[in-house]
């Protein structure tokens, strides 16, 4: 066959966009995300037919199993270079599962076209979210054979280079192929042949800490292509552009990765780096950066002949190395055409480094932030009079357009009062932005700005959002959360939720996940008292009624408890979890889970009178002590399996949890939080600035889903995340002191930025000796304490 999809000349081998129901999706969410292929070639090429297949992998739930998938509804735009229009050409609905292997063809009568959308409109497993794994492999597009591209490139010519009369406070230097500034706050390189920033580092204190470039250096040739897919390294090249990118609808690349048709200049006086370039469609660009102390001034112009459609076009294109720090953008996103397009003010994030604060003087000036997984890379991008298409291309209008920018070194500073401890101030100001793990482009808060949504964690994102308030003029954090939660009530994937097939049967992954439905029950009790409006509860209305009776259905044996059927706890079995520590094989009756069910049914009642939820709620609690107590050790015990036995190592977070949401009374709960404290105390020298252990007895191997030995990741390794639930149990019975002693050691690591890193570092978790030993580097989890500081020390 000859895919042309899969061809290196083809341009976007995935996009996301924004779509409202077309005729026969009625029963779908009046805005979703989709996903789809385009093929963008530099000539018309014939089109013979086009193939479905079923993935092997669809969206990823789950570790511990694979989801096939496949498309049952899709649609064909072609583009009309006439007419400069999109014109749908083919359409089906009701589709049935491919055979094996093998396709499903659809005819294309020998359409001749340079450009072609394929939109996966439904699936099998999350119906009208179709998702990223599903799109990239469920289809082939056969047509004439596509002869390769052999990119060409001109540059810019240096009009004037002159270092000389820097503003006070900035350092300029000449470097091959680039010039450097540095300040106290930043550090920053602009290329001196074509556009882009070449270096970026921030230290939002000020004490000139700028050795780490967030930027995206990667070579096609290096890690990516050989330990990823080459051809997907090629396909995503687009995304490692820094400055100005540009290809029309239908028509060979502008300024790409490797293409740079231009004409023009840049010049360099003092600390004005200014760009005038001249592209081959059409258009003009006159950029002229200002470097200052603490901020970056970027006055733009783009000038355009006529109107033009485009693929890729960015005003200043930036992408961001992810295993340096996983960067995010923070603001109201706008939910037309292609996913990721934030409304300014923003900030664009960089984890344990700072923020700047994107401001502009015109509404022309649009934002857009894009993650990319396989290549550990993120991405933002300014756009300057575009306008976002339904198909998920722009429109250029004609025209001269002007808008000036500011990139302000800055910090988002959270009110407390006067007798803060200085590492709670600072962990505070320097991490409040990083625990809003969000994702524009896929409206909702995540692992961190290079992972996947885990609806999971919506307990502790409405612990912390609830406590931060307005962090932009038209922000406030709580919306983000917000957006999370309308996402997962109209049908959006998540790992570790939604629907999937087995058998041929479809289940919900809660089913096994417990955890997934309960947090999200907290998290929409905390939303619901405090942050919406009376339209989004009325929106919602039946999809959480809907989320509330699945949770009942849970209750498998009538005693208010919920139990999962699939994941039973039992040992040697292996299984993955029923809550968050995924790998711990938690089941049937899991202690956690319940202990955030039962503060969930209590805040909700209020809303759903009709559901009796406050019953349900003293029925859970009744039974709670007595299914978890462990009279041996005196505290609560992790989970009792289907074999009914207890599985205790003496879990913090279990307990913490239990203790903070009134499952335990009073005088109770003040002694296991002693013992507890007394057993941590056993355990020997232990630097708490690393983390806290979740277990305090190390785990069996017939406990575990994978091996872990004793020390690394979720078997008595320390870490930051979930570490609130303890800390909080113990304000909760009086132990104040302890609990701020803890809380200083861990806002310590967290201020400092070293209790996080990169992508891949492993640095989520630690072993005692300070070792990484997790896997993911930040997690959204760490930052649950914050919640806590706020409620100890907030004005």
């Amino acid at each position: 066959m000859n895919d042309l999809l899969s061809h290196p000349s083809a341009v976007a081998p995935c996009r996301a966009l924004w779509t409202t129901p077309i005729r026969g999706e009625e029963h779908f969410p009046s805005q979703r995300i989709i996903h789809t292929r385009a093929l963008q070639l530099a000539a018309p090429v014939r089109l013979k037919r086009l193939g479905l297949k079923a993935v092997p992998t669809g969206y990823y739930k789950c570790g511990s199993l694979a989801l096939t998938d496949w498309v049952t509804a899709f649609r064909v735009l072609v583009w009309n270079s006439a007419t400069a229009r999109w014109r749908v050409v083919a359409e089906r609905r009701n589709l049935p599962r491919p055979p094996e292997n093998q396709c499903l063809w659809f005819n294309l009568d020998g359409l001749t076209t340079s450009a072609l959308i394929i939109e996966a409109r439904a699936c099998a497993v999350d119906l009208g979210w179709t998702g990223w794994n599903l799109a990239m492999g469920a289809f082939v597009l056969e047509g004439d054979a596509v002869a390769a591209d052999a990119p060409t490139a001109t540059f810019l010519r240096a009009a004037v280079i002159d270092l000389a009369r820097c503003p006070r406070g900035v350092k300029a230097e000449r470097l091959p192929g680039e010039v450097r500034y540095r300040t106290k706050f930043m550090t920053v390189g602009f290329g001196l042949l074509r556009t882009g920033f070449t270096y970026l580092a921030l230290d939002d204190e000020g004490r000139g800490r700028t050795t780490k470039n967030f930027l995206q250096q990667q070579s096609l040739w290096g890690p990516v292509f050989w330990q990823g897919s080459p051809l997907e390294a090629h396909l995503l090249r687009d995304s490692f552009v820094q400055g100005l990118r540009l290809q029309p609808v239908g028509a060979p690349r502008v300024v790409g990765l490797h293409e740079h048709h231009v004409e023009g200049s840049v010049s360099v006086r003092g600390n004005v780096v200014q760009y005038d370039v001249n592209l081959a469609a059409g258009q003009r660009y006159r950029l002229r950066w200002e470097v200052r102390e603490d901020r970056l001034l970027l006055s733009a112009e783009r000038i355009g002949q006529k109107p033009l459609r485009v693929w890729n076009s960015s005003l200043w294109h930036i992408s961001l190395n992810s295993t340096i720090t996983p960067c995010t953008t923070i603001g109201r996103i706008t939910r037309q055409g292609e996913v990721g397009l934030v409304e300014l003010p923003l900030f664009l994030h960089a984890p344990g480094q700072g923020s700047f604060r994107v401001t502009s003087n015109s509404p022309a000036v649009r934002w857009r932030s894009d993650s990319w997984r396989t290549t550990y890379t993120t991405t933002a991008e300014l756009k300057l009079g575009e306008e976002p298409q339904p198909e998920g291309d722009y429109l250029l209008p004609a025209g001269r357009h002007r808008a000036e920018i500011e990139f302000g070194v800055t910090q988002h500073h959270v009110r407390v009062g006067k007798r803060t401890p200085p590492v709670v101030r600072r962990a505070l100001n320097r991490c409040a932005l990083t625990a809003l793990t969000y994702r524009p482009d896929t409206a909702t808060l995540t692992n961190n700005g290079n992972s996947i949504q885990a609806i999971i964690c919506a307990d502790g994102w409405s612990a912390i959002t609830m406590c931060l308030g307005r962090i932009l003029p038209n922000l406030n954090a709580h919306d983000l959360l917000g957006d999370t939660l309308a996402r997962h009530l109209d049908g959006g994937p998540s790992y570790g939720a939604g629907r999937i097939l087995k058998a041929g049967a479809v289940h919900y992954l809660e089913d096994e996940y417990l955890m997934s439905g309960t947090a999200l029950l907290l998290g929409l009790g905390d939303y619901l008292g405090s942050a919406p409006t009376a339209g989004w509860l009325a929106r919602h209305r039946e999809s959480i009624r809907a989320e509330l009776r699945r949770m009942r259905a849970r209750d498998l044996d009538g005693d208010g408890l919920v139990e999962s059927p699939h994941r039973r706890g039992i040992s040697g079995q292996h299984q993955w979890s029923t809550n968050w520590w995924d790998v711990i094989s938690f089941g049937w009756k899991d202690a956690f889970a319940n202990a955030l069910l039962y503060p969930a049914l209590r805040k909700l009642a209020v809303f759903f009178p009709e559901e009796n939820l406050a019953a349900w709620a003293e029925t859970l609690r009744a039974p709670y002590r007595p299914a978890f107590y462990n009279k041996q050790t005196g505290w609560l015990a992790g989970w009792r399996c289907r074999e009914n036995r207890l599985h205790d190592h003496a879990f913090l977070f279990v307990n913490g949890a239990a203790v903070s949401g009134d499952l335990v009374e009073p005088a109770t709960a003040r002694k296991i939080i002693q013992r507890l404290w007394n057993e941590l105390q056993r355990l020997g020298p232990m630097d708490f600035r690393l983390g806290l252990p979740g277990n305090l007895r190390i785990l069996p191997r017939d406990d575990q889903a994978v091996p872990m030995t004793d020390g690394v990741y979720m078997n008595r390794a320390l870490t930051h995340s979930q570490a609130r639930h303890f800390i909080g149990a113990l304000y909760k019975v009086g132990m104040t002191r302890e609990a701020d002693g803890l809380l200083r050691d861990l806002l310590e690591t967290l201020g400092s930025g070293t209790a996080f890193g990169g992508c891949g570092s492993g640095l989520d978790w630690r072993r005692r000796d300070g070792a990484p030993c997790g896997y993911e580097g930040l997690l959204t989890d760490q930052f649950g304490i914050l919640a806590l500081a706020i409620q100890r020390y907030g004005a």
